[in-house]
């Protein structure tokens, strides 16, 4: 016998023997119920249908013909009615649609009354279902037709809010508040979009352009072509902070088209070759201020030339970050040329430099200095206590921001002996990861500084010995004055340092502050913060899992690194 469904009826013979029976049939026998007297009924209301005809029920009741409809029957079939009636076989096997609307389980009272609009209706499989102070029920096809809307709609909602967290969730990363942009920001973009006609663009400001420089170098769209928009005769200061798609060509054509530049930063510029180097050094006379990261094609003999050159002679600020072809010769050539001259030098990440005697000529040349940073030097050893307390005793009238990241070998001398008797026009300090010096230290040296009126940015990064007593003097000391402060990693910060911060103390000016992994900032800190800190904008705190989004802070404060933030 092949496989399939059985027909749905029940045959008897003569001998009393049974066939198989459908499901229906089944379900009535075993609840004891009988539908013969609804068949007869029906059928007798077939015959009998006139106008004011009546038919007889089972109770010896007579109902109006025109009541005992299709409908009626289905729900008498459907909720159990008249239990002791016979079983019934139909002749004619329901359709599968018909089958799916017979088994709708309907609930007691809502059978035939949609439970929104409480109309009377048909109920169906497309019939939505519906629970509404405890009862359940179903929509008419009209509400269905509403509710399937709504439910829609409020998808839609959800995947516009989840799109709107990801914009919000990368405002936080770039340390941003989302907001409509306007519609100067909308001009913008559209000609980064279509930045490839940047010939038809024509004039649209300094200003401007510089705004979409940044833009087109996130984007790593800054290339050969785009680079001619910010070319000109009168342009005197010129960024690009992603040279990484521009070629030789394209470099030269800076000391072409911008033969006035006094100012030129080029970042990720490692296409620049020593040809260009030496055409800079020959054209552009007003030079005076040169940033490179990342000139790794730029050799020794390169670097000597150029700083022998005219243009070499005349810098004022000089910039190198990212190299390995940067020498101890080098250096030495930079000093005898520039070194009286320069009231910026930046010197990090130059793994060529590694002759302490070299390091050691730094305060015979640089006596002008306005900012000096040395960081990540080659070996620890390189730069010691007293190479910087000779530094800042030679720039002590001029140095306003210093900068010794990772220079570790550095100890708490440099700072009682060197800042705090020379250090009275410091304004930026940085010494991320200097674990040797501690509270003795950093505390001499903001005790009754009387000669500092005040830091606005300091960086303690993972500076680990220090404590809630050095910090807190050096809180007091800045207070008035601070604008941007991380103490990220300087994990023995006890809570009740913001409990002592928050009665004595107010930071009327801090925008910025990290205090990521500082683990003892929770939910009330925030709120302290938010409090004491009104101009405070930019709040870091990753790694904190006590920070939470019922922090009670003001809306105008952003909060970045909260591990309940979803995105």
């Amino acid at each position: 016998m092949p496989y399939g469904r059985r027909r749905n009826n029940t045959n008897t013979d003569e001998g009393g023997v049974k066939g198989p029976s459908s499901a229906l049939t089944s379900f009535l026998r075993e609840q004891g119920i009988s539908a013969e007297q609804i068949r007869l009924r029906y059928e007798q209301s077939k015959r009998q249908k006139e106008p004011g005809g009546t038919t007889e029920v089972e109770s010896g009741v007579e109902i109006p013909v025109e009541e005992v409809t299709n409908r009626d029957l289905e729900i008498k079939i459907n909720t159990g009615l008249d239990s002791d009636e016979e079983e019934v076989d139909y002749e004619k096997p329901l359709s599968k649609r018909q089958r799916l609307e017979q088994t709708v389980n309907v609930s007691s009272g809502t059978d035939l009354y949609c439970m929104e609009c409480d109309q009377d209706f048909t109920i169906s499989v497309y019939s939505k279902k519906m629970e509404r102070d405890g009862k359940i029920g179903y929509l008419c096809p009209s509400c269905s037709k509403i509710q399937i809307r709504r439910e829609r709609l409020a998808k839609r909602h959800e995947i516009e809010a989840r799109r709107r967290r990801k914009k919000i969730a990368a405002a936080l990363l770039d340390k941003k508040q989302f907001k409509l942009p306007s519609l100067q920001d909308f001009c913008i973009n559209v000609i980064t979009e279509n930045i490839n006609s940047v010939e038809a663009l024509g004039e649209i400001g300094t200003h401007n352009k510089m705004k979409i420089c940044r833009i087109l170098a996130k984007n790593r769209s800054l290339n050969n072509k785009t680079i001619t928009l910010f070319l000109d005769g009168n342009t005197k200061k010129l960024e690009f902070w992603d040279c990484s798609k521009i070629d030789k060509n394209s470099l030269d054509k800076i000391a072409v088209y911008c033969p006035n530049l006094e100012s030129l930063t080029l970042n990720m510029c490692g296409q620049l070759h020593n040809d260009n180097l030496q055409y800079f050094g020959s054209k552009l006379n007003n030079l005076k201020s040169f940033h490179l990261n990342g000139p790794f094609l730029i050799n020794d003999n390169a670097w000597q030339s150029f700083f022998e050159s005219k243009v070499g002679k005349n810098l004022k600020q000089f910039t190198l970050i990212n190299t390995h072809r940067f020498s101890n010769d080098s250096l030495v050539c930079l000093l005898e040329n520039c070194g009286n001259n320069l009231e910026s030098l930046t010197l990090s990440r130059l793994d060529s430099l590694d002759s302490k005697p070299v390091f050691d000529l730094l305060p015979h040349f640089l006596s002008s200095l306005k900012h000096l940073e040395i960081s990540y030097p080659h070996s620890k050893n390189l730069i010691d206590d007293d190479l910087i307390i000779n530094l800042l005793a030679v720039n002590c009238d001029s140095l306003e921001s210093l900068n010794l990241d990772r220079c570790s070998d550095l100890t708490d001398r440099f700072l009682t002996e060197g800042l705090k008797p020379f250090g009275s026009h410091i304004r930026k300090l940085s010494l991320t990861d200097l674990d040797q010096i501690d509270d003795a230290g950093v505390g001499v040296l903001f005790d009754d500084w009387k000669i500092n009126g005040g830091l606005t940015d300091i960086n303690l990064e993972r500076c680990t010995l220090l404590t809630d007593d050095s910090i807190y003097k050096m809180l007091s000391h800045s207070s008035e004055t601070l604008v941007r402060l991380k103490l990220n990693s300087v994990k023995l910060i006890s809570k009740s340092l913001f409990s002592k911060l928050s009665r004595n103390t107010t930071f009327p000016l801090l925008t910025f502050l990290d205090l990521g992994f500082v683990r003892s900032v929770d939910d009330s800190v925030l709120a302290i913060l938010s409090r004491i800190c009104p101009k405070l904008e930019i709040l870091e705190v990753y790694g904190n899992n006590r920070c939470t989004e019922r922090a009670l802070i003001r809306e105008n404060l952003t909060v970045i690194g909260r591990q309940t933030d979803s995105i």
